[in-house]
């Protein structure tokens, strides 16, 4: 019996969650062992007490659904990335119920060199909840993040629309099959994500969504993720804040959009904010600048985490003029001392006149991930701007 169908067969037994799949990987070692194991083993697995119904549902070895969801995929193209698979993502498999196996339409990004960042929201969302999750979507995707949501209407949909916009990694963790598009109204944004991101699910194509699976989808949304950013949530029974409880129970930083104190639907980030359990997000850039480090570098180095430049203390004297020439604007000609290697490579570049992201992906031999992200963190820093299409220098 394959690995992959016998880690489909497991998946698939009734009344058998995901925790307690991976406590049977655990104890037996295997899924083909699981698989082989009969009612006594099962029964006395150690550190995994079981059902009678979680019982009775291994010993049928029937793998006729199994080998039915295997062909389906084959047929229609949807990958199956298993637990024990290498392209299985290892932020998720730390969590403490990863799902045991995922399937994939589109194309699946490597979550762990490509860091993914959760935005999340209600389906109820206002002008500005819609505009600050597209915002938000837009900055990540610009800088080389994944932006990862549950394709909802509201705020999710908005921020995969807004990391689609700059080109930008999107993936959509759905509480249904992958070939089954909820809701019916984003059939469009489904399609626009398939061509450059991911669809995924823990449920086999054809599973139609339901109530309890919105629960079990958000704590992958989360697990996928460094971090996980509330937009709007109107209160403690929306998904979004089930969302943000799960990123907590995982130990991943959660974030929280302020609104205004009688907003409805900014409530629950309002009291995350209040009790301490969510970090207040001014703007996206904060972002980029806190995970910047985790983007890939030059042959496979990681920068360490990358936070905001703090401002040079306050001289009590006047500088000398040598002192002034150090700090000159990028325009004259001097770039600043503090800035990293790679930064003042695309630096100069710019000031060579090389002023289009491709051009340069092209010239300096970084990833492009790490190239949009330098080009952010630069933006923010006032060294570079965009001046009718093309990058130039700050003060030029």
């Amino acid at each position: 019996m394959s690995s992959r169908l016998s880690y489909v067969w497991l998946a698939t037994r009734r009344g058998v969650s995901a925790g307690t799949a991976v406590s049977l990987l655990r104890a037996f070692g295997s899924p083909e062992a699981v698989f082989a194991a009969d009612r006594a083993a099962l029964t006395t697995a150690k550190d995994c007490p079981l059902r009678k119904v979680q019982v009775d549902a291994l010993c049928d070895k029937n793998t006729d659904e199994a080998e039915r969801i295997l062909a389906q995929c084959a047929k229609d193209g949807i990958q199956i990335i298993t637990l024990g698979d290498s392209a299985y993502p290892d932020r998720l498999r730390a969590i403490e119920n990863p799902p045991v196996v995922l399937y994939v339409c589109g194309k699946w990004p490597d979550f762990d060199v490509m860091p993914g960042i959760a935005v999340v929201g209600t389906r109820e969302a206002t002008p500005y909840g819609l505009k600050t999750a597209e915002h938000i979507g837009t900055v990540l995707g610009k800088a080389g993040f994944i932006t990862v949501s549950g394709m909802a209407l509201g705020n999710d949909g908005a921020a995969h629309r807004g990391a689609l916009r700059v080109g930008g990694l999107t993936v959509a963790v759905l509480a249904g099959g992958v070939d089954v598009c909820y809701p019916p109204q984003h059939r469009s944004l489904m399609g626009d994500i398939l061509l450059s991101g991911a669809i995924i699910s823990e449920y086999p194509p054809g599973t139609e969504p339901r109530g309890e699976h919105y629960h079990a989808r958000n704590r992958i949304i989360s697990g996928l993720s460094v971090a996980t950013v509330i937009v709007e949530a109107p209160g403690y029974r929306s998904g979004a804040l089930i969302t943000a409880r799960a990123a907590l129970d995982q130990g991943r930083d959660v974030y929280a959009v302020p609104g205004a104190l009688d907003a409805p639907q900014s409530a629950a980030c309002n009291a995350l904010i209040e009790k301490g359990e969510a970090a207040l997000l001014r703007s996206p850039e904060a972002l980029v600048r806190t995970y910047s480090g985790l983007l890939p570098a030059p042959h496979g180095e990681y920068r360490a985490m990358r936070t905001v430049r703090a401002p040079k203390k306050a001289q009590t004297t006047h500088p000398t003029p040598q002192k002034m020439e150090k700090t000159v604007s990028p325009a004259s000609g001097a770039l600043p001392d503090s800035l990293s290697g790679d930064e003042r490579r695309i630096a100069e570049l710019v000031q060579q006149g090389v002023g289009t992201p491709e051009d340069l992906i092209e010239r300096c031999g970084l990833p492009a991930p790490r190239v949009m992200s330098l080009i952010t963190m630069l933006e923010m820093d006032g060294i570079l701007r965009r001046e009718k299409g093309r990058l130039v220098l700050g003060c030029q």
